[in-house]
């Protein structure tokens, strides 16, 4: 009787399994579209702020440093479009570490007025109405979040509903009127959708024939103090004319830190270990200094102690700095220059 009644129902569960199978095709269906609808377009060159994120130029960005197609918010900009304040995420939640704005925040593309290409890339051609470039005002203010009223128009193409190729070039005269920092909107407007794109370009406009001056490359890196887990680095001011705002250390290409001086303890390190440290100098514009030449040290071995090197009147030395004068060993209470260890009340003897 149990054989009988297996055989009478062998398809008992087949409702079931093709209900599981239509839930599953319904979902590798709405995957596969919402790829395709998170993948749009971007400004590829000049290298907008989301694509500097991407390629890891531009630091601390959040989601946008994983999607640089999707800044898509509502067209018809300026009457319409992101909030003020929200213009570079295009008024996306997950992209808003892209609304922070001040002179030193970005990397800027260093660009001449006149004429200049702005190149997309599309990962989704949609059907297009219009492109257009906005650049801010001469008098716009670096250090405030973005505001419609801070730009004005100078490039439009049109398109009419056309479908775009995946890369689209566009030949627009910049502004010669104006100089230094500056934000290039670009946005792309969709035809048959209530969307556009939004892209802003950090730029470092000049005009006049004149370049942006850039601050002199940080030199002379030594380190003074080594520990077993710490390195301890000094080296020369760098001048620009904008005045020197702050230093990227990078360790092993990794930025590391951001010092106002020209000093740095690098910690958290391993013993025995060798690490090459890089310097740039960034100035009060965010106009940044090339890369200084790699240098090498070396932490302490276990069982090791702190050096103790022959105390120099030039060299600039941190509270903890150890150094060794006329036989003693002294160390630094706080930063010093100049100051005789014996004589100076900054340095006690060990």
């Amino acid at each position: 009787m149990i054989q009988a009644r297996t055989l009478l129902n062998p398809f008992k569960n087949v409702p079931f399994l093709a209900a599981f199978a239509m839930t599953l095709l319904l979902a590798l269906i709405s995957v596969v579209f919402a790829e395709k609808a998170s993948a749009h377009g971007y400004i590829e060159s000049p290298q907008s702020r989301v694509v500097k994120c991407s390629a890891l130029i531009n630091l601390n960005c959040g989601a946008a440093q994983y999607n640089k197609n999707d800044l898509e918010g509502l067209k018809g900009f300026p009457a319409a479009g992101p909030a003020d304040g929200q213009i570079p995420s295009a008024g996306r939640a997950p992209y808003s570490a892209l609304n922070e704005q001040t002179a030193t925040r970005w990397d800027k593309v260093s660009m001449n007025g006149g004429p200049n290409t702005f190149t997309w890339t599309l990962t989704a051609n949609h059907a297009t109405t219009n492109w257009k470039y906005y650049i801010t005002k001469p008098n716009w203010n670096p250090n405030q979040p973005l505001k419609r009223s801070d730009l004005e128009l100078f490039c439009t193409y049109n398109d009419g509903g056309a479908k775009p190729p995946t890369t689209v070039s566009h030949s627009c005269n910049v502004p010669t009127d104006r100089s230094g920092y500056h934000l290039i909107l670009g946005t792309w407007d969709v035809h048959d959708t209530a969307n556009a794109f939004y892209q802003v370009i950090d730029v470092n406009l000049a005009n006049n024939g004149t370049s942006p001056q850039l601050p002199s490359v940080p030199g002379n890196i030594t380190s003074i103090v080594q520990s077993l887990n710490s390195i301890t680095l000094n080296w020369s001011a760098s001048t620009a004319s904008a005045g020197v705002s702050y230093y990227e250390v990078f360790r092993n290409g990794a930025l590391v830190g951001s010092p106002t001086s020209p000093s740095f303890v690098d910690t958290g390190l391993q013993a025995n270990t060798s690490y090459t440290y890089t310097i740039k100098a960034v100035d009060n514009s965010g106009n940044k200094s090339a890369a200084s030449a790699g240098v090498t040290f070396k932490t302490l071995a276990n069982g090791g102690g702190t050096t103790a090197p022959a105390w120099s009147a030039t060299q600039a030395y941190l509270g903890g700095a150890k150094v060794s004068y006329n036989g003693a060993t002294y160390e630094a209470q706080w930063w010093t220059q100049g100051e005789t260890p014996g004589v100076a009340t900054v340095w006690k003897k060990l």
